[in-house]
This record gives structure tokens, C-alpha cells and sequence, in this order.
């Protein structure tokens, strides 16, 4: 059968109490049947006292000679009629009936609506005594009226019992508000001591109950009441110290294997980081030995051309171009070797408005970057920053070179610069495409990349982050995907730097 929900449940103050109710209802209904019964004998029992009496008193006042039917009735003018006369004065009195010894009617008195024979109707003649009716509205009594030892007749006094009925009403409607009385007393009271002995209690152990389910161990009750109940509480005291413990236990092991699967985490990276920069090593290797000697040539020929024609300026400054760039791409394949092997803290300063302006103007000439909307906000005054200007310079030229890849014709590209407390920070921020989520904790690896092949190694930014650890700094990411991207570069300032 499907179990009840438990709003649906009564309260056990509610089950008690309802069961005590019930007893109480059916014990007042035994005790108020029996009071009400015997109430009803000892009055019924009166009333027959007192119908014997009267017709006693009735008796004794008839002359010595009973007439016999139809010889006559008795004269209304004797002294026992003057007697039935008194009587009939009484609210309660009905009809008085006198028989001969032939059970013939010669006298009766009484109220019309009640018939001669009535106090005789029902009773076997040699019955006397008093007998209430059947309908028990009234009570009648009979006696022989004997003389000289012989019966001569039989005498019935009929008295109503309206007035007993009438008190024991009022009776019993005393008895029934004085036990709603009780009833709603000993209700409240045993509420209120069931509340305080065995509810409170109980109500504490569910709360204590509630919290450990919530995973709040440690709950302690202390409870005063009868013994079950304190023994009830101790149990739970004991129950929940040794839950504590084996939570604490659990939270110890827990943490254990956290900082194992951690360490093992770090060692796999560590093993993975070493083969890539093993492999970034002798890439970088086998790019000094065969990109050498071109370099060299294409340098050589550089300072070849601009000796040609000293005042010519454009090729002065071509070849100029030429000779800074080799520069740049031998820096490059030696930047692959230093991030190969742990780097040395700079000593170098940088001056950033200076490295951001030499930067925005190379790429400047570059066909992609005249199709874009490119700005710079420098605050002024910024301290030198603890870096490497020519390495800085790579920095930001990977930066903007992966943002120019994410932005389409006309979008907009921003390099910024703060002072932010003992820190300088480079922004460098687009209105492109974006990154999506899953990429971000990877874009800093070496060889990751979103881009189709040969549109990318994946070293750009693996070689800038080493480069800026290398300064003492750092590079964050924040992207939305179809809102842009935004790389923060953060360096030491040389104050810092230099105080340390």
C-alpha cells in the first residue's frame, strides 16, 4: 500500500491526545449509563414509595364494607373520596382505580385522558407492588385491600413521572457541560505535559537528526525527562560523535587523495611540458643551423645595398627594414632555444610607451593591419617595467598578429597601458570572434592552435608567456566568444624590481 506523505500524518501530541480523548469519551459513556441508571431506579424507587403511601393512606380511609359491582359505587362522599380529591391537587397524580374482589371497577378519579383501568392494564391480578409502564411515562402501584384477613378488592394509584424525567435531563445536560468542561482541561493539560515530558524532546532529536543529514555532524541533545528518553539521548549523542569522526576520517583520506591525484596531475604535466620543450629544443636547434647562414647572407646584402647609395633614403630605409627583421628572426629561433631550458629573471628595463609605439608602427605598414581600426592609450608617466624590449616587442607582436587573425576588415584592435599598485599592465584587446571556453585553459600550451594547418605552429603564445615568466610577470586571458578577446600582459615595475 502507498505510505502516507508525512504532512498528511497527524502529530504524535495529536495521536495521544486523540487516543486519550476516546478513552475518555467511552469512560464517561459507561459512567454516565451507570449514574443515569441507578440515578433513574433511586428516583422510579421514590416515586413507588410515595404511591405506596398515598395509597396506604387512601386505603385505610375506605369504610369497612367494599361494595361489589353493580351493587354500587363508592359515594363521592365518604372520606376517602375527599382524600382522592386532595390528591388529585398533586401535578403528578394521573388516575386512582378501585376493583372489587371480582376485579369489577367501583370507584375511579383521575385526568380524562386517562382511562379507569390503565393502573391495572399490563399487571397479572394477584401482582402488587409498583410497576412502571412500559412506555415509561408513569409509575403505578398496586395494593389488596383486604379485611378480616380476606381480599376483598384491589386498589391502583397511577402517578406520571414527567417531573423525575424533567430532573434527570437537567441531570444528565449538568453532567455533559461538566465533562466537556474536564474534557478540554484535561486536554490542555495533557498537551501541555506531553509537550514538555515527550514532544520537546522528540522534536529536538528530529532537528539534531535534520542537521546531520545536512552533513553538520557533532550534534549533542541534552534532554531531561523520563528514562527512555534520556537514554534515547545519550544513544544519539554517541551515534553522532561517531559519525563525526568517521566524517573526519573520510575528509582526511578525501584530502590525502586530492593531494596525491594533484601531485600525479603535476608530474604528468611536468613529464608532458618536458618532452614538448625537448622538442621545441632541437626544433629550435636544426632552425639556428639551417636558418644561420641564409640570415647571415641576407644581412650581409642588406648592408650591401644600403652602401650602394648612402643618400638614397627610401633604399636606406628598406635595407634598414631588412637588417632589423633578420635581427628579429634570429632573436626568434634563439627565444626557442631559451624556452627549451628555465630562464634567468631579466635585468633589463623596458620603456613601454616606447616599445608599444616602435611595435604599432612596424605592423603599421603590413597590408592586414591598414584594413583595421587600431588605437593606443598609454598613461602617462609609466615607470620602465622589468623585461627584455626586444623580447617585449615579440610579445606584442604575437598578440596583435593573433588578434588581427580573429577581427574581420574594420574591426578594432587596442593596446593600452596602466600602472595598476607595483605592477604594470598591457592590454592588448579586439572585437573579434573570440575563444571559446574549452580552448582557454590550452592556449597557453605549446603547440595549440585553433587555426587551419599552415596557418600557425602554436609557439607564439607558448614562447610569450615563458618570455614574461622569465620577467617576473604574467599573461591572462578573458574572451567571449563573438565579442572579442582581451590579453593582459603583467610586468614588474623597475622600482619593485630593483628594491627586491
Amino acid at each position: 500500500m502507498p505510505s502516507v506523505p508525512s504532512h498528511l500524518r497527524p502529530t504524535l501530541t495529536v495521536s495521544i491526545l486523540a487516543f486519550l480523548g476516546c478513552l475518555l469519551l467511552l469512560t464517561w459513556l459507561l459512567f454516565s449509563l451507570l449514574a443515569f441508571k441507578t440515578a433513574a431506579n433511586d428516583l422510579y424507587s421514590q416515586k413507588g414509595e410515595h404511591a405506596r403511601t398515598l395509597l396506604t393512606t387512601y386505603i385505610n380511609q375506605l369504610p369497612e364494607q367494599i361494595p361489589t359491582y353493580p351493587e354500587g359505587f363508592m359515594s363521592p362522599e365518604t372520606p376517602s373520596s375527599g382524600y382522592v380529591q386532595k390528591l388529585a391537587e398533586d401535578a403528578s397524580f394521573a388516575r386512582l382505580s378501585l376493583l372489587d374482589r371480582n376485579g369489577k371497577l367501583i370507584f375511579s378519579s383521575g385526568r380524562d385522558d386517562v382511562e379507569p383501568y390503565l393502573p391495572f392494564k399490563g399487571i397479572p391480578d394477584s401482582a402488587t407492588g409498583s410497576f412502571i409502564r412500559p412506555d415509561g411515562s408513569s409509575i403505578a402501584h398496586i395494593i389488596a385491600v383486604k379485611r378480616n384477613g380476606l381480599t376483598v378488592g384491589k386498589a391502583g394509584l397511577l402517578l406520571s413521572l414527567n417531573s423525575e424525567k424533567a430532573r434527570l435531563n437537567r441531570t444528565r445536560q449538568m453532567m455533559i457541560a461538566y465533562f466537556a468542561l474536564d474534557f478540554i482541561l484535561l486536554l490542555w493539560l495533557g498537551s501541555f505535559v506531553l509537550s514538555r515530558i515527550v514532544v520537546n524532546p522528540i522534536n529536538k532529536l528530529l532537528a539534531a537528526t535534520e542537521k546531520i543529514i545536512g552533513g553538520v555532524y557533532g550534534q549533542r541533545l541534552h534532554v531531561s525527562g523520563s528514562a527512555e528518553l534520556v537514554g534515547l539521548a545519550d544513544a544519539f549523542n554517541r551515534m553522532s560523535a561517531t559519525l563525526q569522526g568517521k566524517d573526519r576520517q573520510v575528509a582526511e583520506q578525501m584530502q590525502a587523495l586530492e593531494q596525491a591525484n594533484h601531485e600525479l596531475s603535476q608530474a604528468r604535466e611536468e613529464s608532458i611540458r618536458t618532452e614538448k620543450m625537448a622538442s621545441i629544443g632541437l626544433l629550435a636547434a636544426g632552425m639556428g643551423h639551417e636558418m644561420g647562414t641564409p640570415l647571415a647572407s641576407i644581412m650581409g646584402y642588406a648592408d650591401l645595398i644600403a652602401g650602394e647609395d648612402p643618400h638614397n633614403p627610401a633604399l636606406q630605409d628598406y635595407a634598414g627594414r631588412i637588417s632589423a627583421d633578420c635581427a628579429r628572426i634570429d632573436r626568434i629561433v634563439r627565444g626557442l632555444l631559451d624556452y627549451s631550458r628555465p630562464r634567468a629573471a631579466s635585468n633589463e628595463l623596458a620603456d613601454i610607451q616606447q616599445v608599444v609605439s616602435a611595435t604599432l608602427e612596424l605592423l603599421a605598414q603590413q597590408g592586414a593591419f591598414k584594413q583595421l581600426q587600431i588605437s593606443m592609450q598609454i598613461e602617462p608617466g609609466l615607470p620602465h617595467a622589468v623585461a627584455d624590449p626586444y623580447q617585449l616587442q615579440q610579445i606584442l607582436i604575437n598578440l596583435l598578429l593573433n588578434s588581427r587573425d580573429a577581427v574581420l576588415p574594420g574591426g578594432e584592435l587596442e593596446v593600452s597601458a596602466r600602472l595598476d599598485s607595483a605592477e604594470i599592465c598591457i592590454d592588448v584587446r579586439d572585437n573579434g570572434s573570440g575563444i571559446a571556453e574549452e580552448h582557454l585553459k590550452h592556449i597557453f600550451d605549446p603547440f595549440f592552435t585553433t587555426k587551419p594547418p599552415g596557418k600557425g605552429t602554436g609557439l607564439g603564445l607558448a614562447l610569450s608567456a615563458r618570455i614574461v615568466e622569465g620577467f617576473g610577470g604574467r599573461i591572462i586571458v578573458t574572451s567571449r566568444p563573438g565579442v572579442g578577446s582581451c590579453f593582459s600582459v603583467w610586468l614588474p615595475v623597475a622600482a619593485q624590481r630593483t628594491g627586491a
